[in-house]
């Protein structure tokens, strides 16, 4: 079965006023991000490993910053954003999001309001996925069924919720490569930790046995919690 990297990034550029500071770290500066995106077709190529990337929460800086760099490269990317968020300040707006569908992005579901689903009540998650879904397909013009999962934080009531609700493709932040055709697919999110090889190792060294098992279990622990 076909294997592939996905790389998940969050805000490009300066991080705007009332930012928590424990997410300043996933702000990744335009000169990291421009030198990230042109790093992706040759490390596919030479590690023979798909690399598809994604973003979360919906800022603003993925219609004014990622999009024309990704377009300029003929790269794709999947926008994983917030229904609550959709027109605030510092948020991608309607008129946004059809930018990057008619770019040949994709657009998919990061929740409400950006809570750990594991923590919501029924009707808290009932918004914050099928909510959350019907929000944003209304937007869009189309249906909406993939999701980022906020914190990469779920169960296996978290993941009932969203069968019941139609999801075709689970996005999570679990490492790891993600295999072809799954319905749960892991992601590397970057941080201001990496380095410029950070992205080549991930593609080109393979993991150790150990910690391909680690990975495992604790997929399967969030799956059976």
């Amino acid at each position: 079965m076909s294997e592939r990297l996905v790389l998940n990034l969050h805000g490009i550029g300066a991080a705007p006023a009332g930012v928590p500071a424990a997410e300043l770290r996933y702000w990744c500066s335009v000169p990291r991000f421009l030198a990230l995106l042109d790093a992706v077709r040759p490390i596919a190529a030479e590690s023979r490993l798909p690399i598809e990337i994604t973003f979360d929460d919906g800022n603003l800086s993925d219609a004014t910053i990622a999009l024309p760099a990704l377009v300029a490269r003929g790269l794709r990317a999947s926008f994983f954003v917030c229904a609550g968020r959709i027109g605030q300040p510092g948020y991608l707006d309607a008129a946004a999001l059809r930018d990057l569908l008619d770019a040949g992005m994709a657009v998919g579901s990061h929740g409400w309001a950006h809570q750990d689903w594991r923590r919501c009540d029924d009707a808290a998650l009932q918004r914050e996925t099928k909510g959350a879904l019907d929000a944003i397909a209304d937007v869009v013009g189309r249906c909406v069924d993939t999701v980022g999962v906020p914190f990469g934080s779920y169960d296996r009531r978290v993941l009932a919720r969203l069968r019941r609700c139609g999801v075709r493709t689970v996005y999570t932040s679990d490492g790891g490569l993600a295999s072809g055709g799954a319905w749960l697919v892991p992601r590397h999110s970057w941080t201001d930790a990496w380095s410029e090889g950070t992205l080549r190792d991930l593609a080109t060294r393979a993991e150790g046995v150990w910690l391909q098992a680690r990975r495992r279990a604790v997929r399967a622990l969030k799956q059976l919690r």
